[in-house]
């Protein structure tokens, strides 16, 4: 058996036009059916493209030309239908002069494959294919180029639709392909920050960047260059899913990334995540308070994202102590009368000048110690969050750079974990969220501070290098572990033992208007 099957209408004779071009969805049909005859049904084919004409007329007589020029035992003829632009089904159909059974055969296969509307076979008396070929032939119109329903049925279906075709106008049926085997596995590149095969890497470098995209909102732009967003962001997403934090991916992360590992979930013991609903109202809070307007001795106005982050992280660690989180209730404990180790203890008097009494366990403490970080962290870094090391002193000159690097709003090194086992539970747990911890807080702190590039240099490595990080990315971790650092650790801040810290009656005031906007509020 031989087919000639053709594309209607001609390179400059594009037919109808409307979600998809007629002449050139043709071209395609034609050419898939065409390689399914002859490849997989044996059928011999010739196809046929009407790339000179350039008036209709012409165009005819050139497509029928060609079919009569050719022995043949049918033709075909692949067009598109057009009405008005609708998003309703208008369905396939295949139209003839004498060959009903098979026009009728043709548009019920289309339908079946593609779940189109069967408008079935319709007799055409006056069109001049089907006139003037000499051979049995049918004109089939696959769909309605206008109709949005019936585009994407036809992209969705296209290799179905055409296999259609093939097996209704050769009367064959394509045999069901057999298992495809599964590829040999490839064992990918490790990959990491600084790799200097830029040109081997960069396709795994910019595969990676998208998949840390697609799995922790990592927010890269995908250009193949492992720089320090793209280090930063592996580390995360190591870090998300407990793995090795190294910044290199190796084949322990290219798996967890190929198989769309699902980060660790979150410790027991901890409250709900806010709610973007209450965490805008705790923003308004701040950003409405005294506070928020005053201005700090030496360090001016801060900007409102500090106010505002500060404000979002005392909510969750009261929300915490609510629960009976034990990282909050060790900040909320009674003054302990040790001045050595104890900020409430060493700055009795102030908070008393102030009328701020911390002799019990509770709220109240737990709110007045959130006063302090609230000044503290203008004193250490102006409110910056992304606030680097103290760039007058070299890397490593008090010991190890992981250990002693201070980083973030609060300035706390990671050599102030020691102090208490709850700085290393804040850690294990804010660690659970890699660098999109959504109870981080972030986008509050960012607001109104700009960042240079070398702010967010860390240094060293292991749990000291993340803990830097996380300070950064981070800002609700950096102010708690300096909450559990003030109660054990003073001694580690210069402006505590300097007195420097200003302890504002508005800042209380702020921080209580937010615990009683948290009391309202559902613990679960």
């Amino acid at each position: 058996m031989k087919i000639v099957i053709s594309s209607g209408h001609g390179k400059y004779i594009p037919g109808a036009v409307g979600i998809i071009n007629e002449h050139q969805e043709a071209v395609r049909v034609v050419n898939a059916v065409a390689a399914q005859l002859d490849k997989m049904l044996g059928v011999e084919v010739v196809t046929f493209e009407d790339t000179t004409s350039r008036d209709q007329n012409t165009n005819l007589k050139t497509i029928v030309n060609f079919h009569n020029s050719q022995t043949r035992d049918l033709d075909v003829s692949v067009h598109f239908n057009c009405y008005q632009n609708t998003s309703k089904p208008m369905g396939t159909e295949c139209l003839y002069y004498s060959q009903e059974e098979l026009a009728d055969e043709v548009a019920g296969e289309i339908s079946l494959a593609s779940n189109l509307i069967d408008r079935g076979p319709k007799k055409r008396t006056d069109l001049y294919f089907l006139n003037k070929t000499e051979e049995p032939a049918i004109l089939i119109e696959v769909c309605f180029v206008d109709s949005s329903a019936d585009v994407a049925l036809y992209q969705e279906k296209f290799d179905a639709i055409c296999e259609a075709i093939a097996e209704a106008i050769s009367g064959e049926e394509l045999e069901p392909p057999g298992p495809t085997p599964p590829p040999e596995p490839i064992e990918k590149p490790d990959i990491h920050k600084g790799d200097d095969d830029a040109e081997f890497v960069q396709p795994y470098v910019s595969e990676a960047q998208t998949k840390l995209n697609n799995e922790n909102n990592a927010g890269l732009y995908v250009d193949g260059d492992f720089g320090s967003l793209t280090d930063t962001a592996t580390r995360n997403y190591q870090r998300s899913r407990g793995l090795g934090v190294d910044g290199w991916i190796g084949q322990e992360t290219w798996a967890a990334l190929d198989s769309s590992k699902p980060p660790l979930p979150p410790p027991p013991g901890l409250p709900p995540v806010l709610s973007a609903e209450a965490e805008a109202d705790i923003k308004d809070i701040a950003a409405t308070s005294a506070v928020a307007g005053y201005s700090w001795d030496d360090r001016g106005r801060m900007a409102v994202g500090y106010t505002s982050g500060v404000a979002l992280s005392f909510a969750n660690a009261y929300r915490q102590w609510l629960v009976g989180y034990q990282p909050a209730v060790e900040m909320a404990k009674a003054n302990t009368g040790n001045a050595d180790k104890d900020v409430l203890s060493w700055e009795k008097g102030r908070f008393d000048a102030v009328g701020m009494d911390n002799s019990k366990d509770g709220a109240d403490t737990l709110r007045h110690l959130w006063v302090y970080i609230l000044g503290l962290g203008v004193r250490e870094s102006s409110g910056e969050h992304c606030c680097g090391r103290d760039e007058s002193v070299p890397v490593g000159y008090y010991g190890p750079p992981s250990d002693t690097t201070e980083a973030g709003a609060w300035q706390t090194s990671w050599d102030a974990h020691t102090c208490s086992s709850h700085f290393d539970t804040l850690f294990d747990a804010f660690s659970r969220g890699g660098g999109n911890n959504p109870q981080g807080f972030l986008e509050a702190f960012k607001e109104g501070v700009s960042c240079s590039s070398s702010q967010w240099a860390c240094y060293g490595g292991g749990q000291g290098y993340q803990h830097q990080e996380m300070s950064k990315y981070l800002p609700a971790y950096a102010a708690e572990v300096c909450a559990i650092a003030l109660r054990n650790l003073r001694k580690h801040y210069g402006p505590v033992g300097r007195r420097e810290v200003e302890i504002l009656k508005s800042g209380d005031l702020m921080l209580r208007e937010v615990q009683e906007y948290v009391d309202n509020m559902p613990v679960a």
